[in-house]
């Protein structure tokens, strides 16, 4: 079983980071990003640290850490890009109105 658990919690920390990679990638490029399996990955991890014995556990604090990091500055980098989008919608919404209005207009 313990050597289950330690697959289990390897492979899906490599999956969690490819996936925070892939997204970051995708944001730089200014593509879709979809997060949706990330809820997943994160609560399959999670039982499976709770499930192995204390000492292998302990020897994925680093790793688990890391994947917390990891997610921190995914989410600072989505909020940031989140504002970008907000702003420039805003602004062609402000430029949009203005062209109705704009007497000049022909």
């Amino acid at each position: 079983m313990t050597d289950a658990v330690v697959d289990t919690i390897r492979q899906e920390l490599e999956k969690a980071a490819n996936l925070i990679s892939g997204a970051r990638r995708l944001m730089a490029e200014g593509r879709h990003v979809d997060l949706s399996a990330m809820e997943e990955r994160v609560r399959t991890i999670t039982q499976a640290v709770q499930a192995a014995p204390s000492e292998v556990a302990l020897s994925y604090k680093e790793h688990l850490g890391a994947l917390l990091g990891a997610l921190d500055v995914l989410e600072q980098e989505l909020e940031a890009h989140h504002k970008a989008l907000q702003t420039g919608l805003s602004s062609i919404k402000h430029r949009e109105a203005h062209s109705a209005y704009d007497p000049n207009k022909k």
